[in-house]
This record gives structure tokens, sequence and C-alpha cells, in this order.
């Protein structure tokens, strides 16, 4: 099950598909066969009208006006269909570098592996407790996590167990940073994750980064960074012979 993480607490513009590539292929052609009929009519009409009586020219020469600027009109959309799909495919491309990367990004869920999930967290000033409650798909508090207390940007890496200790299953999950004064009043948080970017995906336009099973819009990417790998430990040098004993 894919999860596209809530946009919070930065909501991004929604994107509007005003492409309309399809339409605009049929607006041209019912355009074509409307003035195709006109050009009929209008020729029916010349040949049968009265030769001490001529039509006026002004009605048809203003219809042939109006089918010009509708044609120009159709044209110049689908023109920007064009300009539209090819922004779209630079985006996708340059979007595609991000795999393999680690990025942070505003969600409120996570994603859980065999390496466990990192959380990132701001708090807004100091507070007295901070907890971080990790939360099932049913809605049930799986473990609460001790956070950081001082103002600033913090990580705490889950391990993966719950209360009792048991190891939960692979998947997403959804976290909430509460953090409160002496006072018991809430101090302001931002909540997000840190992770390693797995694939990209596209939903009516928008593009969508994948950590793991969690989707996030492109516009939820605060940070990108080379991803870390384990260092191998440098080969041991051999140790230095002792010398042989001189001959006597």
């Amino acid at each position: 099950m894919e999860t596209t993480a809530t946009r919070a607490p930065v909501n991004g513009v929604d994107y509007v598909d005003t492409s309309g590539g399809s339409t605009g292929i049929a607006g041209a052609q019912s355009l074509a066969e409307t003035f195709d009929n006109f050009l009929v009519l209008l020729t029916e009409q010349l040949k049968h009208q009265d030769p001490l009586s001529p039509m006026e020219s002004n009605e048809f020469t203003s219809q042939l006006v109006e089918f010009t600027g509708a044609e120009q009109a159709v044209l110049t959309n689908n023109k920007l269909d064009s300009l539209i799909q090819l922004q779209y495919s630079n985006q996708l491309n340059s979007v595609v570098s991000y795999i393999g990367k680690t990025v942070t990004a505003n969600s409120l869920a996570l994603n859980l592996d065999e390496n466990g999930a990192t959380i990132k967290y701001s708090l807004g000033g100091n507070a007295k407790t901070t907890e971080i409650r990790i939360i099932d798909e049913d809605g049930n508090t799986v473990t609460t996590l001790e956070g950081k207390i001082t103002g600033g940007t913090h990580e705490v890496t889950w391990d993966g167990k719950n209360s009792e200790g048991e190891q939960m299953k692979e998947g997403v999950y959804g976290f909430l940073v509460v953090a409160k004064d002496a006072e018991g009043e809430p101090v302001q948080t931002t909540q997000g994750i840190v992770g390693e970017v797995t694939g990209v995906e596209s939903d009516n336009g928008t593009l969508l980064l994948a950590i793991g099973k969690v989707v996030i819009p492109l516009d939820q990417i605060s940070s990108v960074q080379q991803t870390k790998t384990a260092e191998t430990p440098p080969d041991e040098e051999p140790a230095d012979e002792e010398p042989a004993d001189a001959a006597t």
C-alpha cells in the first residue's frame, strides 16, 4: 500500500492539468468540419442568388474572419500543449537524478525498513517535554519516543519496535511530534523524514518521490544529499619483518 504524505506543515499549490491535448485535437477536427460545411452553403448561396439583387458580402466576410480567429486559437492551444508536455518531460528527467540520494521531506508518514526509520523535527522554542508518537494504519499508537526539548532541529531513529519491544512489520506508519512547555502549552513544531529516494512517480501531472512506500510531493523536499555508504576499513599494512640475524 503506497501512501502519499500529507502536505504539512507547508502546503503547496495544487497542480491543475490544463493541457487538454485530446480536447485540442477534437476541437480542430470539429472546426474543420464546420468550416467545410460553411463553404458549401456559401457556394450554394452564391450560385442561386438573384443577379438583380446580389447578396451582401458583409455577413459572410464577417463569418470568415470569425472562423480564421477560431482556427488560430486552436493552433495556439496545440502549441501550448506541446510546450507543457516538453516542460513536464524536462522536469521528469531532472527528478530522476534524485533516485539513490538521501532527502529530507516534510511528512506525517514514514517508511519503516530493515534499517528503521529516521525522523527529523524542529522545535520553535525550548520545551519541557517532547514526544514522538508512532501510529499504525488503524490509528493506534505503536510506541512513543522521547525527543529533545531544546529549540532547533533534531533527528531520532525509530528501530521499528513497539512499546512491548516487539519488532513491527516493515511498511508505512504515521507519526506525530508533540512538544509542550512548562505551562503545558504546545510548542510550535515542524516534522519530516529522512530517507533514500527509491523511485519517481506521477499523479495527474504532479511529480512525486518515493521513499520506500511513502510518496512525497516534490515541493515538500527541503534538502538533498548524497547517500552515505558504509565505509570499508583500510587494508591492514603487513607487519615489518624482523631482520635476519647476521651470519657469524
